[in-house]
């Protein structure tokens, strides 16, 4: 599906990391939460195509949300960072991928996030959370650094509004910044807390590619159920 989208805010989330709000002019646009969306960018070196999951939940409409990290390839993000200003309109077309939640799946839900990898996954919380599922929905969201970790207050937001929402943030580098909370990577016995033999959660994982593959190995090698495993991978 196809729409043309406009910019109607930019919000800096973390150094790196930029949301953008498009009015999407009344044009219907349907997604799964956790799907993403082509982008089209013409520049100077011609027609570029960024793929950008959607961060913002399906029950919001005439609106899309995007977040972009900022990385030292991709014209596309370079570009929306450095270039894009509100009332600048693109192409989107989808959603798109086999990365996605619907209500009727159930829950519990075990949400697993690596770096950008939650735009996704703040997709699927929103979603839940807007829904008011009443379901067990665990987030676990590692960031190098605290101020690394995007949509935190938001995160905060879903889970304070239900006692079976919960989030465990986890930092993996060393920094000056103050942080009181977890550190460490994510690991057999984290997960532990999480997979057991009175729980079989529906797992969803977003993140690095070396990151995903590791905790899917973890996650079955700890009992998870093969099946209930969904991975988005981020190169």
């Amino acid at each position: 599906m196809q729409a043309e989208a406009t910019i109607i805010e930019i919000r800096k989330e973390t150094p790196t990391v930029k949301s953008f709000f498009f009015d999407l002019g009344g044009a219907p646009f349907t997604f799964l939460p956790g799907q993403w969306v082509d982008f089209y960018i013409e520049t100077n070196s011609g027609l570029q195509i960024g793929g950008f999951s959607i961060t913002s939940s399906p029950t919001v409409e005439g609106t899309l949300e995007l977040a972009v990290k900022r990385l030292p390839y991709g014209i596309p993000a370079q570009y929306l960072h450095d270039t894009a200003r509100v009332g600048d309109s693109f192409y989107i077309n989808g959603g798109s991928g086999k990365f996605y939640y619907q209500e009727s799946n159930g829950g519990p839900l075990l949400l697993i996030a690596g770096g950008i990898g939650i735009t996704p996954i703040i997709s699927i919380a929103r979603y839940v959370a807007a829904k008011q599922m009443d379901i067990d929905m665990n987030i676990i969201y590692s960031a190098s650094t605290p101020s690394e970790f995007a949509f935190k207050s938001i995160i905060d937001e879903i889970t304070s509004s239900s006692s079976r929402f919960n989030c465990l943030f986890t930092t993996t580098k060393d920094s000056t910044e103050i942080w009181t909370g977890h550190t460490g990577r994510i690991d057999a016995n984290l997960l532990s807390h999480y997979i057991n033999g009175d729980n079989d959660p529906l797992i969803y994982l977003c993140g690095p590619q070396s990151m995903i593959s590791d905790l899917e190995e973890t996650l079955l090698n700890i009992g998870a159920n093969k099946t209930r495993i969904n991975a988005e991978r981020w190169w």
